[in-house]
Protein backbone atom coordinates (compact mmCIF):
# COMPACT_ATOMS: atom_id res chain seq x y z
CA UNK A 1 0.00 0.00 0.00
CA UNK A 2 1.27 3.33 -0.67
CA UNK A 3 1.56 6.37 1.66
CA UNK A 4 -0.58 9.02 1.08
CA UNK A 5 0.23 12.16 -1.36
CA UNK A 6 -0.84 16.00 -0.98
CA UNK A 7 -3.08 16.55 -3.73
CA UNK A 8 -0.37 19.27 -4.86
CA UNK A 9 2.07 17.07 -5.39
CA UNK A 10 -0.31 15.36 -7.73
CA UNK A 11 -1.62 17.94 -9.22
CA UNK A 12 1.19 20.09 -9.80
CA UNK A 13 3.06 17.89 -12.32
CA UNK A 14 -0.32 17.76 -14.53
CA UNK A 15 -1.13 21.28 -14.73
CA UNK A 16 2.55 22.09 -15.44
CA UNK A 17 2.50 20.06 -18.45
CA UNK A 18 -1.23 21.71 -19.27
CA UNK A 19 0.10 25.34 -18.29
CA UNK A 20 2.69 25.03 -21.68
CA UNK A 21 0.41 27.02 -23.87
CA UNK A 22 0.93 31.19 -23.52
CA UNK A 23 -2.91 31.49 -22.90
CA UNK A 24 -2.77 28.61 -20.09
CA UNK A 25 -0.09 30.51 -18.55
CA UNK A 26 -1.54 33.86 -19.56
CA UNK A 27 -4.99 32.89 -17.88
CA UNK A 28 -3.08 30.76 -14.65
CA UNK A 29 -1.15 34.18 -13.34
CA UNK A 30 -4.23 36.33 -14.38
CA UNK A 31 -6.50 34.37 -11.66
CA UNK A 32 -3.43 34.51 -8.96
CA UNK A 33 -2.84 37.91 -9.57
CA UNK A 34 -6.46 38.96 -9.51
CA UNK A 35 -7.57 37.28 -6.30
CA UNK A 36 -10.74 36.35 -5.41
CA UNK A 37 -12.86 40.26 -5.32
CA UNK A 38 -11.76 40.61 -8.61
CA UNK A 39 -11.80 37.11 -10.26
CA UNK A 40 -15.58 37.41 -9.62
CA UNK A 41 -16.16 39.72 -11.50
CA UNK A 42 -13.55 40.11 -14.24
CA UNK A 43 -12.39 36.84 -16.49
CA UNK A 44 -9.70 36.41 -19.09
CA UNK A 45 -11.90 35.70 -22.27
CA UNK A 46 -8.82 35.98 -24.70
CA UNK A 47 -4.91 36.70 -25.39
CA UNK A 48 -3.44 37.19 -28.31
CA UNK A 49 -0.09 38.62 -29.34
CA UNK A 50 0.47 39.78 -25.55
CA UNK A 51 -2.82 41.36 -25.00
CA UNK A 52 -4.89 39.45 -22.38
CA UNK A 53 -8.59 40.72 -23.40
CA UNK A 54 -10.57 40.51 -19.65
CA UNK A 55 -14.46 40.62 -19.63
CA UNK A 56 -15.62 42.25 -16.80
CA UNK A 57 -18.85 42.14 -14.80
CA UNK A 58 -19.22 45.83 -16.04
CA UNK A 59 -18.61 49.06 -17.09
CA UNK A 60 -17.41 50.33 -13.53
CA UNK A 61 -14.67 47.06 -12.87
CA UNK A 62 -13.73 47.75 -16.69
CA UNK A 63 -12.71 51.42 -15.98
CA UNK A 64 -11.37 50.48 -12.58
CA UNK A 65 -9.73 47.67 -13.82
CA UNK A 66 -8.13 49.63 -16.36
CA UNK A 67 -6.33 52.20 -14.36
CA UNK A 68 -5.34 48.79 -11.67
CA UNK A 69 -3.65 47.33 -15.02
CA UNK A 70 -0.01 48.58 -13.93
CA UNK A 71 -0.66 47.39 -10.51
CA UNK A 72 -1.89 43.46 -11.97
CA UNK A 73 1.10 43.28 -13.93
CA UNK A 74 3.22 43.85 -11.32
CA UNK A 75 1.56 41.70 -9.52
CA UNK A 76 1.97 38.71 -12.22
CA UNK A 77 5.47 39.61 -12.77
CA UNK A 78 6.35 39.13 -9.13
CA UNK A 79 4.36 35.28 -9.20
CA UNK A 80 5.73 34.68 -12.61
CA UNK A 81 8.57 36.95 -14.07
CA UNK A 82 8.18 34.64 -17.50
CA UNK A 83 4.15 35.02 -18.31
CA UNK A 84 3.61 36.06 -21.57
CA UNK A 85 1.01 39.09 -20.44
CA UNK A 86 2.16 42.99 -22.23
CA UNK A 87 -0.94 44.79 -21.35
CA UNK A 88 -4.02 44.54 -20.70
CA UNK A 89 -7.53 45.38 -22.64
CA UNK A 90 -10.34 45.60 -20.27
CA UNK A 91 -14.27 45.32 -21.85
CA UNK A 92 -18.02 45.26 -20.00
CA UNK A 93 -19.43 41.85 -20.32
CA UNK A 94 -22.46 41.99 -22.85
CA UNK A 95 -25.62 40.82 -21.96
CA UNK A 96 -28.80 40.25 -23.78
CA UNK A 97 -31.33 42.76 -23.87
CA UNK A 98 -33.85 41.94 -21.57
CA UNK A 99 -37.12 40.59 -23.27
CA UNK A 100 -39.95 42.39 -21.68
CA UNK A 101 -43.26 39.97 -21.15
CA UNK A 102 -46.44 40.69 -23.36
CA UNK A 103 -49.19 42.84 -21.93
CA UNK A 104 -52.21 40.95 -20.82
CA UNK A 105 -54.59 40.01 -24.05
CA UNK A 106 -51.86 39.81 -26.00
CA UNK A 107 -50.15 36.54 -27.03
CA UNK A 108 -46.68 35.07 -26.08
CA UNK A 109 -44.10 36.75 -28.47
CA UNK A 110 -46.24 39.62 -30.07
CA UNK A 111 -46.82 43.24 -28.76
CA UNK A 112 -48.90 45.82 -29.58
CA UNK A 113 -45.75 48.18 -30.14
CA UNK A 114 -43.56 45.88 -31.57
CA UNK A 115 -44.62 47.49 -34.96
CA UNK A 116 -44.58 50.95 -34.00
CA UNK A 117 -41.63 52.92 -34.51
CA UNK A 118 -39.83 54.08 -31.56
CA UNK A 119 -40.00 58.38 -32.53
CA UNK A 120 -44.24 57.46 -32.07
CA UNK A 121 -43.97 55.56 -28.92
CA UNK A 122 -45.81 57.79 -26.36
CA UNK A 123 -45.04 57.82 -22.68
CA UNK A 124 -47.81 55.49 -21.52
CA UNK A 125 -48.29 55.88 -17.81
CA UNK A 126 -49.82 53.24 -14.77
CA UNK A 127 -52.78 55.84 -13.71
CA UNK A 128 -53.37 59.37 -13.54
CA UNK A 129 -54.53 61.73 -10.64
CA UNK A 130 -58.38 62.05 -9.89
CA UNK A 131 -59.60 64.84 -8.74
CA UNK A 132 -59.51 63.83 -5.01
CA UNK A 133 -55.69 63.05 -5.51
CA UNK A 134 -55.30 66.39 -6.91
CA UNK A 135 -56.84 68.20 -4.83
CA UNK A 136 -54.62 66.44 -1.61
CA UNK A 137 -51.43 67.00 -3.74
CA UNK A 138 -52.32 70.65 -4.43
CA UNK A 139 -52.77 71.33 -0.90
CA UNK A 140 -49.35 69.39 0.24
CA UNK A 141 -47.65 71.93 -2.90
CA UNK A 142 -49.15 74.92 -1.69
CA UNK A 143 -47.31 74.11 2.34
CA UNK A 144 -43.81 74.28 0.10
CA UNK A 145 -41.68 77.57 0.94
CA UNK A 146 -39.95 77.43 -2.30
CA UNK A 147 -41.73 79.64 -4.97
CA UNK A 148 -39.80 77.78 -7.79
CA UNK A 149 -40.30 74.10 -6.67
CA UNK A 150 -44.05 74.90 -5.56
CA UNK A 151 -44.63 75.67 -9.19
CA UNK A 152 -43.08 73.05 -10.77
CA UNK A 153 -44.72 70.54 -8.67
CA UNK A 154 -48.25 72.25 -9.50
CA UNK A 155 -46.85 71.96 -13.22
CA UNK A 156 -46.20 68.15 -12.38
CA UNK A 157 -49.50 68.32 -11.11
CA UNK A 158 -51.03 69.87 -13.96
CA UNK A 159 -49.48 67.28 -16.33
CA UNK A 160 -50.58 64.41 -14.53
CA UNK A 161 -54.61 65.37 -13.85
CA UNK A 162 -56.87 63.37 -15.79
CA UNK A 163 -59.08 66.43 -16.48
CA UNK A 164 -57.68 69.83 -17.52
CA UNK A 165 -56.40 72.16 -13.97
CA UNK A 166 -58.86 74.12 -13.24
CA UNK A 167 -57.30 76.57 -10.46
CA UNK A 168 -53.93 75.39 -9.82
CA UNK A 169 -53.03 78.23 -8.16
CA UNK A 170 -54.23 81.59 -8.53
CA UNK A 171 -51.64 84.32 -10.22
CA UNK A 172 -49.82 81.10 -11.11
CA UNK A 173 -47.62 81.61 -14.50
CA UNK A 174 -47.24 78.17 -15.49
CA UNK A 175 -48.98 76.76 -19.02
CA UNK A 176 -51.36 74.01 -19.11
CA UNK A 177 -52.17 72.27 -21.97
CA UNK A 178 -55.55 71.01 -22.68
Amino acid sequence: MTEPRKIGEILDPALARLGTTDQARAYGVWARAAGDAVAANARPRSFARGVLTVECASSIWAQELTYLGGQLLARMNELDPAHPVERFRFVARRSPAPVPSPPEGCPAGSSPQENEPAASKKSRREGTLHAADLAAAQQGADQIGDERLREAIRAALGAAATEPPQNLSSGSSVNHKK
